[in-house]
């Protein structure tokens, strides 16, 4: 069986708020370590690769974030050009037609343009060459969240079915080709191990198959709690002795103070034994809803993700990924 890491196209989506942004950039730090040449695309995104790869905002340009990898932040404007400019091969040619009054009023009233210019310029980059060798080994599209997803992949089927043949039904072809091909392309699905997130990925998964014939290829649960307290383990009856203990009778404010912090932690420690057994029902209804191989990733308790968090999330993602 073929590594996800060895595919050409990896689609991240999931819910919002989930982390696929940084889900996405780890799988691009480890298929770049491998040697993979890799465009890590975005569109409309709230630039977080730059925090992420200590570098400058990312814009519509590519732009090199470390060895083997890019990143480009797209935008519908820019990703109609770039594919006008593919059909039409010439960019005076494309100025008559795209840039005229007319037919940019009339392209406006389009219904799913924006979003098939912003899959048609990922699909490009996945077929890109350079003296007939591939520009790019990967192409990790960090995709806008679930529901957007959908209809931006629901496109080309769409297309297929209602456009006469030409030009964009050939591309759309070529577009819908790749998506739903096993050994090219693989769909990782982003979510957390609570009640709304694994609601909407058990909605999403079902429907991408239904609408597009494109199944999760791997399961990413993100921001899982630490087991620190198992069941029945000694530090769990120590947590449960503390939590039923008054501490003693305070004779004086500090013996008061020392009582009252003992209580703080030990509240702070069934909270986080709490979450993690919410973490583990919802990790089972995944399993059972969801036919992926279900990976998991810590919750990371820094205030913000940086390239070192990157890095070792990405260490842990590739390990990972090959026992999957």
């Amino acid at each position: 069986m073929v590594s996800i890491l060895d595919k050409r196209f990896i689609l991240i989506t999931g819910k919002g708020g989930v982390g696929r942004s940084t889900v996405a950039a780890s799988l691009a730090a480890a298929t770049a370590r491998r040697g993979k040449r890799t465009l890590l695309y975005q569109a409309n995104a709230k630039d977080r690769m730059g925090n992420f790869f200590g570098v400058a905002p990312v814009g519509t340009d590519i732009v090199r974030l470390g060895e083997n990898i890019y990143a480009v932040n797209t935008n519908p404007g820019a990703a109609l050009e770039e594919y006008g400019l593919m059909v039409l091969r010439f960019k005076r040619i494309y100025k008559l037609v795209f840039e005229n009054r007319v037919t940019k009023y009339f392209l406006r009233a389009i219904p799913g343009l924006d979003d098939y210019s912003i899959l048609g310029k990922v699909w490009y980059h996945t077929t890109e060459e350079n003296n007939k060798k591939p520009v790019w080994d990967t192409v990790i599209f960090d995709m806008p969240a679930s529901g957007h997803t959908l209809s931006m992949l629901r496109l080309p089927g769409v297309i297929l079915k209602t456009v006469p043949e030409g030009p964009l039904t050939r591309d759309a072809r070529s577009v819908q080709q790749l998506l739903v091909d096993p050994a090219r392309c693989a769909l990782v699905l982003v979510t957390l191990a609570e009640e709304m997130p694994a609601n909407e990925s058990r909605e999403l998964a079902t429907q991408l198959g239904k609408d597009v014939g494109l199944s999760v290829a791997r399961l990413i649960v993100n921001q899982v709690y630490p087991d620190r307290f198992p069941a029945r383990s000694p530090q769990s009856s120590v947590l449960d002795a503390m939590l039923a203990s008054d501490h003693g009778p305070r004779v004086s404010d500090s013996a008061a103070h020392s009582s009252d912090s003992i209580a703080a932690l030990a509240a702070h420690a069934d909270l986080q034994r709490s979450r993690r057994r919410l973490n583990e029902a919802y990790l089972q209804e995944l399993s059972k809803s969801i036919a992926a191989s279900q990976i998991e990733l810590p919750y990371l308790f820094v205030p913000s993700i940086g390239p070192a968090e990157i890095q070792k999330l990405s260490r842990m993602l590739e390990e990972r990924l090959e026992r999957a």
